[in-house]
């Protein structure tokens, strides 16, 4: 199998404000993990165990105190890191979110029409393309909050928590969406509560604890 992603020693912490006393807690305490093409890797962890904070690295949303990121078939461009908090436009319609964000990868217009059909219909959500965000359900934002992060054609995509509060319809259209990347050779690491999900989803699931990640 090809890799993607190397990860060696990485380490991060957080001063003061987290604990009582003012001590800086340590998030990632020398966590290394090698990602292959064509992968799902699932992450459980309690909440605060750092699993945000791991896919912020990588997305190079956040630094790391140390440690090394070897993006060896993906460049930084070619990842796309979808976080839990919705980060779409409630003022605009479906079409203007997503003709947003594939602006945003520099594509033309001609481009991200066909993107956008071919997204919404894989997410039962054609028919949808002049609702306004804030007209639809939570399961719908949430398929239009991953339509956003596909709008390119990413080799790492880094999924936070992507069913989260999702009715069982959407949940299912999201995860088989993932699938279908996962199928073209796209390698994905994906967050989740749901331990029934990531035991059906994913390759190998890891359990994010003490800083480090672990078999489960």
């Amino acid at each position: 199998m090809e890799e993607l992603l190397e990860i060696r020693d990485l380490r991060k912490g957080y001063r003061g404000k987290c604990r009582k006393g003012g001590e800086d807690r340590a998030v990632l305490s020398g966590l290394s993990l090698r990602l292959f093409r064509g992968e799902i890797l699932g992450i459980r962890g309690r909440n605060g165990a750092g699993k945000s904070t791991l896919l912020q690295i990588i997305a190079a949303v956040r630094k790391p105190d140390s440690g090394e990121l070897l993006y060896r078939g993906a460049e930084k461009r070619g990842i796309s890191y979808l976080p839990q908090e919705l980060s779409l436009y409630e003022e605009l319609t479906v079409s203007e979110n997503l003709h947003f964000y594939g602006a945003a990868l520099s594509l033309r217009a001609e481009q991200i029409r066909p993107r956008c059909r071919w997204l919404l219909e894989r997410l039962g959500l054609s028919g949808r393309e002049k609702n306004l965000v804030s007209e639809l359900s939570g399961g719908m934002k949430r398929r239009v909050h991953l339509a956003s992060a596909l709008m390119g054609t990413p080799e790492l995509l880094l999924l936070d928590e992507p069913t989260v509060g999702s009715d069982d319809e959407s949940a299912e259209r999201i995860l088989a969406l993932i699938r279908h990347f996962r199928e073209r050779g796209s390698a994905v690491i994906l967050t989740s509560h749901r331990s029934g999900e990531l035991d059906e989803l994913c390759d190998r699931v890891m359990t994010l604890e003490s800083g480090r990640l672990l078999e489960a």
